[in-house]
């Protein structure tokens, strides 16, 4: 059961992965001036599926780990990383959702949401390497 919370991390990672690629085309788009596609219903979709999974996993962390160990933050940094990063993945689905209303061009809407969603995947990538630490220590 402990081992849920690592794979869904990971697979919201992989998947956000491919939504930042096409968010950097969108990006380019925008504010670049240069062409290149941008799979608006792929980003969406799969965007929130990312966002969902983290937060998703974020709370099976913390649920697991006060249930297995009695303790949150005896992953310290792990533990830390994910408090700082759950509040840009909320921004980023808040201005997601803002962004797929029709109501016009809204590039600096674009641009924080776009921001947003680096720090968390930024934060994600830390993750991932504290949270292999985790799994190394307290689960193998």
């Amino acid at each position: 059961m402990l081992w849920l919370h690592p794979i869904l991390q990971l697979a919201a990672l992989l998947i956000a992965v491919r939504v930042l690629f096409m968010g950097f085309n969108r990006f380019r788009f925008q504010h670049l001036k240069q062409k290149c596609a941008f799979n608006w219903k792929g980003h969406v979709k799969q965007g929130k599926i990312a966002a969902w999974l983290w937060m998703a996993g974020l709370v099976l962390g913390l649920y697991m780990a006060q249930h297995t160990w009695g303790a949150l933050a005896l992953t310290g940094p792990h533990y830390t990383a994910g408090m700082l990063m759950w509040p840009f993945v909320l921004v980023g689905l808040v201005t997601g959702y803002l962004l797929q209303k029709p109501s016009g061009k809204r590039p600096g809407l674009a641009l924080f949401h776009g921001a947003a969603n680096l720090c968390a995947f930024v934060l994600a990538l830390y993750q991932t390497w504290s949270g292999v630490e985790a799994v190394r220590l307290l689960l193998l």
